[in-house]
């Protein structure tokens, strides 16, 4: 397999805010380049609309070949196009639960996508709606979405114990699921967020409400860290990676210093600074600087980052199974019945 240094190190100068234009325009027009591995991990890690954006701002479409600027344009216009529906969908909400005085905010992608910060509506790419909801709220907001379509209900097969949202929320004639949050991380991680001062200290950008910046930032890092098991596989995903840049974590000394101290922030940064030119003043200490090696280890040996990535991800999975089996009375009865004792039948 083909080491993937090279194109992870030139997706970001060109997500980058700092690098060097004339130094990436040699790299893009080098008969070297790869255009199908940028592509590829582009697309795997949601970024591709952002990539296309950059390279615009930077004036730099025409070091690309003419189909891929095409394509690239296509995949532009049609997130452009559903942003616009989501971000109806967002305006909407945020007008039905201000009416019924829900205290609330939109969280991940929803709050980026209203927080202005980008230069088009294209650049960030959106799956559901995720909102924050006062927890003594939770039941009056979930009827109210109900009762104006989102009625579709997406559910385990078994009573979830300590779990961060409620069942997603689909509606027949709007484009994005909703899902309503009483938790951010999980269960174990929790008080790593504090919710009601997340709610307390939310901004408020042309009617919608988002969290403060330092809570985009805290959350926008543990939910990729915990939730993602992030921390654990020693990756990054770029996506999270440049919505810390327009969020702009690298400049704010009073946001990094107040972040740095939790380790799964400071692990998140220091794999953001070996690509990423943004975060080098930081300085990191050997442990820190271990990770890194592993990190760039990963990108350059595939073959070795897939066994370990497989043999990480058998880990986690048999852990929860077992676990959940173990303590969830309602997951065990599930399995029991339509695992074990339906495939006995047979």
């Amino acid at each position: 397999m083909p080491s993937l240094k090279p194109t992870f190190f030139r997706i970001a100068h060109i997500l980058s805010f700092e690098s060097d234009n004339s130094k990436l325009q040699q790299e893009l027009s080098s008969p070297d380049m790869d255009w199908d591995n940028l592509v590829r991990v582009a697309s795997s890690h949601l970024i591709l609309p952002a990539i296309y954006n950059r390279l615009r701002t930077k004036n730099l479409l025409g070091t690309l070949p003419e189909d891929l600027v095409l394509y690239l344009e296509e995949i532009n216009k049609l997130n452009l196009e559903r942003n616009k529906q989501i971000f109806s969908e967002i305006e909407f909400i945020s007008q039905l639960f201000s009416k019924y005085q829900i205290n609330h905010v939109f969280l991940k992608g929803a709050a980026m996508l209203a927080s202005g910060l980008y230069k088009s509506l294209s650049e960030r790419m959106v799956g559901d709606i995720d909102i924050l909801i006062q927890e003594n709220q939770i039941e009056q907001a979930f009827e109210l979405l109900k009762n104006q379509g989102y009625n579709k209900l997406f559910k385990f097969n078994y009573e979830v114990k300590n779990y961060r949202h409620y069942p997603r929320q689909v509606s027949e004639n709007r484009l994005a699921a909703v899902e309503l949050h009483t938790g951010l991380l999980k269960f174990a991680h929790n008080q790593l967020i504090d919710l009601d001062k997340m709610l307390q200290t939310k901004q408020s950008v042309n009617g919608i409400s988002i969290p403060s910046n330092f809570y985009l930032n805290l959350h926008n890092i543990l939910s990729w860290q915990i939730n993602d098991h992030g921390f654990f596989y020693n990756r990054l995903s770029l996506k999270n990676s440049y919505d810390s840049l327009v969020l702009g974590l690298y400049q704010n000394k009073d946001l990094l210093s107040s972040l740095l101290p939790i380790k799964h922030c400071t692990a998140y940064i220091c794999l953001n600074a070996v690509i990423f030119e943004e975060y080098s003043h930081i300085k990191f200490n050997s442990n820190l600087k271990l990770k890194q090696y592993n990190y760039l280890n990963s990108l350059k040996h595939q073959g070795y980052a897939m066994v370990n990535y497989n043999l990480k991800y058998a880990y986690i999975n048999a852990k929860k199974r077992v676990v959940t089996f173990t303590t969830n009375k309602s997951y065990r009865s599930h399995i029991l019945k339509n695992k074990f004792f339906n495939r006995n039948k047979h």
